[in-house]
């Protein structure tokens, strides 16, 4: 069991814990006191392979979901984008852009 803190701990939650990280088939890839980047290692069907969640100076959050790396690229294409998400939609948000039919009416 990963301990998280702050910020990331936050995230984790709303997105359903270490059981709902684990269903997604994410892991917390990095995090800082501002930015939450996790790595999706199961298929969805909007080809998302990694995401970042952003905490906004009022409470809510941004969601950049970005593909997979290119060979002719230096980074991924970036193939969402939402913000000012209030924490109690992070899921479903997430469930949105990454087709993953599940999330898209789940609130942790």
């Amino acid at each position: 069991m990963t301990t998280y803190d702050g910020l990331c701990h936050e995230v984790v939650q709303h997105l359903g814990g270490e059981a709902g990280l684990k269903e997604l088939g994410a892991r917390v890839a990095a995090d800082d006191h501002s930015h939450v980047s996790l790595r999706l290692n199961h298929p969805n069907p909007r080809g998302v392979r990694s995401v970042v969640i952003t905490a906004r100076g009022n409470g809510l959050f941004d969601m950049d979901c970005f593909g997979p790396m290119r060979m002719d690229a230096f980074r991924a294409e970036r193939v969402g984008h939402a913000e000012q998400i209030v924490p109690d939609s992070l899921a479903s948000v997430l469930g949105l852009m990454t087709g993953v039919e599940r999330l898209h009416h789940h609130h942790y």
